[in-house]
């Protein structure tokens, strides 16, 4: 038996001014994830744009900046 088939067969039981009162409550949780996932919905292109504003181009390849942070962490190494 699916959970919808057992929270039918719970709300038989209810009154409807209870079954009421849950309508209101489940209406709430649904137009919260609907808000929820719109607003975390961003374009690919405004998050490269954002991650690319972060790192200004000097020329240097990947391999020159994580040499430049480990000298910044940990000194110079031998």
């Amino acid at each position: 038996m699916s959970t919808l088939q057992k929270t039918i067969n719970i709300l038989n039981k209810l009154s409807e001014k209870q079954i009421e009162s849950i309508y209101s409550y489940v209406q709430f949780v649904s137009s919260q994830q609907e808000n929820q996932t719109q607003t975390n919905i961003e374009d690919v292109d405004d998050i490269l744009n954002h991650i690319i504003g972060i790192i200004p181009d000097s020329g240097k390849s990947l391999g020159d900046y994580r040499e430049e942070r480990i000298r910044e962490r940990y000194g110079h190494i031998d």
